[in-house]
């Protein structure tokens, strides 16, 4: 009796699994995956579609279906996609419509299970190289990290590239809306005959710790415990050792370098070369150039800006800068007309929305960091081989005054700097170049930005 039983529920449960079961159609443009749940070819209206970027999950959307041809539609969410089956009816290429990307030409393939974002710059296995992932522990920073070693196959010499992500908390592949762009760069390296090691930061993946209670001069000692690994490995051939660093990244490459004898060459892509003060000047600049204001609103924007800056600058360590950040805006404000602070955005209460959040920059550890760092007492010490990149449309570490900076400070007599035309921040190709094209870009990484380094570091290693 207990075995009928036992037998009734199992064919219970697999019948409720049998009826739950889904046929997947997964679709993508650029940043956002398009994803419909559902038998296209039931007669029931039960198809979910979910775009996860945009947080849009399991909508119903109404289908008709006629031969070859598929329309979905939800009235509510302006959601619309009409399109053709192919021969063996396992993908549907068709135009997805809604306000937020109208005319998106997509295929919607059939597959078992939701995937990730996918770029066609994203290596595929099987690779031409090994990949070790694994955890390791700091001895001084007591934390333990989660990393990706790539290495040539095949070869016991290599030159060996750490790879330093920029502001923000990322994943070791230094995944940006989906782009891995540390993947790509170290599958380029790779390829080429240059090991990297890629590493999470403090607090996300597989690497313990407090992001939000670090700064730039911690994650440059999470940098030396990363160079201390290598050498201790006997199965890694880290005789020469190199950092590349994009962003903070470079900024964290040139702390490190400054001071680590076992660093061999040194790349900054996007690299901070001027002080914090004068960073969060041309970045502000820069950005409120990309959105098409004004000379006027700019420089009055600025204007506000850089007071603030200033506070935070002056403020004591352990103090919040806020009680003098609201009593500067006040002053200022009440120097200015209405029209001038509409079209500054501080008007109606926004001045306390504005002090709210940059409130909470300003009182970070990270932030006052920053804010004080100067070039001059870290590049200097630099001697080692250096190449400097930028791209000429990125507004968030502006080219010629960072390299000039560089050029300034640097110790070394081997540097090499260049500026690429038609790249953003995140070295892609752009036409309107803002910020928020960059997700619209489905380029990851510009080819001859890989190429110039992997020779550049050949070259040097070569020598």
């Amino acid at each position: 009796m207990k075995i009928h039983k036992f037998l009734y529920l199992l064919i219970t449960v697999l019948s409720c699994q049998i009826g739950f079961s889904q046929t997947i159609w997964q679709g993508q443009h650029h940043s956002s995956r398009i994803i419909v749940k559902g038998d296209f070819d039931s007669k029931k209206d039960s198809l979910l579609l979910s775009i996860p970027e945009m947080s849009y999950d399991s909508i119903k959307v109404g289908v008709r279906k006629d031969k070859d041809s598929i329309f979905f539609k939800n009235k509510m969410y302006d959601f619309t996609f009409k399109g053709k089956y192919n021969a063996d009816k396992t993908a549907i290429t068709g135009v997805f419509n809604n306000y937020s990307f109208p005319n998106a030409a997509i295929v919607l393939k059939k597959l078992n299970s939701i995937q990730p974002l996918f770029f066609a710059q994203h290596p595929q296995k099987p690779y031409p190289y090994e990949v070790k992932d694994f955890t390791f522990s700091g001895k001084n920073t007591k934390l333990t990290y989660g990393a990706t070693l790539t290495v040539p196959k095949n070869k016991k010499k290599y030159p060996l590239a750490i790879l330093i992500s920029g502001t923000g908390q990322h994943d070791r592949n230094y995944t940006y809306m989906g782009r891995e762009s540390f993947t790509v760069l170290a599958d380029y390296l790779a390829r080429n005959g240059i090991a990297s090691l890629r590493v999470d930061d403090r607090g996300f993946g597989k690497t313990t710790g407090n992001f939000e209670a670090a700064t730039t001069g911690d994650f440059a000692d999470d940098i030396e415990e990363e160079i201390a690994y290598l050498k201790s490995d006997k199965n890694v051939g880290a005789s020469y050792i190199g950092l590349i660093g994009h962003s903070e990244g470079g900024m964290i490459a040139s702390i490190v370098a400054s001071r680590n004898k076992d660093v061999k060459f040194m790349i900054s892509l996007s690299g901070v070369g001027v002080s914090g003060l004068e960073m969060l000047n041309l970045q502000n600049t820069a950005i409120l150039k990309s959105y098409k204001f004004s000379d006027k609103v700019v420089a009055k924007q600025m204007e506000m800006y850089n007071i603030m800056f200033k506070v935070v600058y002056d403020t004591k360590d352990g103090e919040s800068a806020q009680p003098a950040m609201e009593l500067k805006l006040k002053e200022w404000m009440q120097k200015q007309d209405t029209t001038t602070l509409k079209e500054v955005q501080i008007w109606d209460g926004r001045d306390q929305t504005f002090l709210y959040r940059y409130g909470k920059d300003a009182d970070r550890k990270w932030y006052r960091y920053t804010i004080h760092y100067k070039p001059e007492n870290f590049l200097p010490k630099i001697t080692i081989p250096v190449f400097i990149a930028n791209g000429d449309k990125d507004i968030q570490v502006p080219a010629v005054e960072n390299i000039e900076s560089f050029k300034k400070y640097l110790g070394t007599k081997d540097l090499t700097t260049k500026i690429y035309p038609g790249l953003n921040h995140m070295y892609q190709h752009c036409k309107t170049c803002t910020q928020n094209e960059a997700k619209e870009i489905d380029e990851v990484f510009a080819e001859e930005v890989l190429n110039d380094i992997a020779k550049w570091i050949l070259d040097r290693y070569k020598k």
